[in-house]
């Protein structure tokens, strides 16, 4: 075995030097890529590529027979065996890294519970509604896909994804265009010398915070309607505005009577309560005072199938508006709710009729008609307002486009978003997804598909929960020194800082960032990291110090001993 050739090649001095000024040339390149794209871009490339594999397999493989080309092995060789011998357990832990590693991140809002580590990796999750859902692989960065050559993606239910078009980093662009069947839509500016924004308004969905103003745009279904909205404005209660089948419908609160429904297109609004001044007291939601603080409503809205659902509606904090008990299917219905502060803020309505006239109604001064394309004031700020564009009816368009971003600024970067068209499925036009959107399809058989863009996530074993998430600012300052979690796992606390990390069932749980939005809890964000080969990386990393340590030792010694033997009948050299 020692005199085949292939067999001393591979464990030739040769091999080894070659490797080793490859090995240089690998690390040039991976720091080339991370430095001029991110740390993704150097381990898709270089460190997770098959032809670094390749080259720690065959560094393996010239480490091992250059150790065992010396078989059977001398006492003098001892160091040496067992430093090659540390060497091979390193790389074989690196594998073993690479092959079953871990290394996401988990989200949780305070007061909340979560198993799910998401990883870096992109996924379609597919499946029915109310079911657990399959993931299929979507990373479509590196070979971006076109019109001309869609990247093709099975899914579910003979359900194909056609991906068209791939943005590593984009920003969503929305307008609405013209069509047979909608909501009203208008495109409006509002300016002075100093100021100058654009905002698509469209009835239905809420107001727009657009400088010092609330701006809405509502529909009126009839003469007497028109009259309504264009009159004394919002009533004393506030307003309930509902898109029900892309039809807006608005209501005023006076005219509900608590436990008696009220028709709302194909739906019944039930009120059960108005709470004005909405706060938690002893877990149960209650209205500390009768003035507007905090205006809450608890409705129910339902069908006469025998579906219902209940909810929480926040006119000051709509994104806190939760759904708190149902029954039957899911109601296609959109509610908001609306309550101004009389003197307190300014408020443009805009209203348009069914034959697609509109009107401006400035505060509460009397209502006035809009031409498109001509300037009228406002009265706050020396603004005025412009409508440029204005559809009766219109379906909002989404579309994504690149953006470009500066080296070392990828971690506040915004995501991924691709264009895809389904095949399979009763509609056919493409529709963009961004990283953590879902859309829903119809299949060939009518059965709704659930279809999600996202990262592939892992299950723990044990459940998370955060109690409690602290910052501490700099002095003086809004500006974070540090931040912690204190975490609940199967009963015991633990407390995960910046550098004290939290070790449980093989996890690592880092504290690397938060996350807070006025009115939420805040939510710690952790890295959790997994390294299977850890136990091995530590042992070889002993060894190869081990026998560096014992070849040192013992290499004096024998230089010595084979000079004595090479010259034995020199003269020692005198004083």
């Amino acid at each position: 075995m020692k005199r085949n050739k292939v067999f001393q090649f591979l464990s030739s001095i040769k091999l080894a030097v070659i490797l080793f000024v490859l090995f240089a040339g690998i690390l040039a390149t991976a720091t080339f890529y991370e430095s001029s794209y991110d740390t993704q871009t150097a381990q898709h490339l270089v460190y997770k590529s098959p032809f670094f594999a390749f080259f720690l397999a065959l560094f393996f493989v010239n480490i091992f027979c250059s150790t065992a080309i010396r078989f059977p092995w001398k006492k003098k060789q001892f160091g040496f065996v067992v430093t090659h011998t540390g060497i091979l357990v390193l790389l074989a832990a690196s594998a073993v890294t690479m092959v079953a590693g871990v290394d996401g991140s988990m989200m949780i809002q305070e007061g909340q519970t979560s198993r799910r580590v998401m990883l870096n990796d992109p996924v379609f999750f597919v499946g029915r509604p109310s079911e657990k859902m399959k993931e299929v692989p979507a990373e479509f960065r590196w070979r971006p896909p076109t019109e001309e050559k869609p990247a093709v993606v099975p899914l579910s239910e003979g359900v194909t994804a056609e991906v068209i078009e791939y943005l590593h980093h984009s920003r969503l662009h929305t307008y609405f265009q013209e069509a047979p069947q909608g909501v009203p839509a208008l495109e409006m500016r509002i300016f002075n010398p100093r100021v100058d924004q654009r905002q698509w308004l469209t009835a239905g969905r809420g107001d727009i915070q657009l400088g010092p103003a609330k701006i809405r745009l509502l529909r009126a279904s009839d003469d007497a309607h028109l009259k309504t909205l264009l009159g004394a404005g919002s009533s004393e209660k506030g307003d309930l505005q509902l898109l029900v089948a892309g039809e807006p419908i608005q209501i005023k609160i006076s005219e509900l009577t608590p436990g008696k429904p009220f028709p709302a297109g194909k739906f019944q609004v039930t009120l059960k309560r108005l709470l004005p001044h909405a706060v938690v007291v002893k877990n149960q939601l209650v209205s500390q005072s009768d003035e507007p603080i905090n205006p809450c409503l608890d409705l129910r809205i339902s069908d006469d199938q025998g579906n219902w659902q209940e909810w929480l509606l926040f006119a000051r904090l709509p994104d806190l508006n939760t759904r708190t008990a149902s029954q039957g299917k899911t109601l296609q219905a959109r509610l908001l709710y609306v309550w101004d502060s009389p003197g307190k803020e300014h408020v443009l309505t805009f209203v348009v009729n069914s034959a697609g006239k509109l009107w401006a109604k400035v505060d509460q001064r009397p209502a006035v008609a809009v031409e498109v394309g001509k300037a009228q004031p406002t009265g706050w700020m020396n603004l005025q307002f412009e409508v440029q564009k204005l559809f009766p009816r219109a379906v909002e368009v989404r579309e994504f486009v690149a953006v470009e971003v500066e080296k070392g600024n990828e971690q506040n970067a915004p995501p991924p978003a691709i264009k895809v068209r389904f095949q399979g499925v009763k509609e056919s036009q493409p529709v963009w997804l961004e990283r953590g959107d879902v859309h829903q399809v119809n299949t060939a058989s009518g059965q709704p598909l659930v279809v999600g863009y996202a990262y592939r996530t892992i299950e723990l074993e044990f459940p998370v929960r955060l109690k409690d998430f602290q910052t501490v600012m700099d002095p003086g300052t809004n500006s974070p020194a540090a931040f912690k979690s204190q975490v609940e796992v199967e009963g015991k606390e633990y407390l995960i800082e910046m550098n004290e990390p939290m070790v449980k069932g093989g996890f690592k749980f880092f504290q690397s960032s938060y996350a807070e939005v006025p009115g939420q809890p805040s939510t710690s964000i952790f890295t959790v990291a997994k390294d299977p080969g850890i136990g091995l990386k530590y042992l070889g990393s002993i060894m190869v110090v081990l026998g560096i340590a014992i070849m040192f030792a013992t290499r004096p010694y024998k230089v010595g001993l084979s000079r004595r033997v090479e010259r034995p009948d020199e003269e020692p050299i005198s004083d």
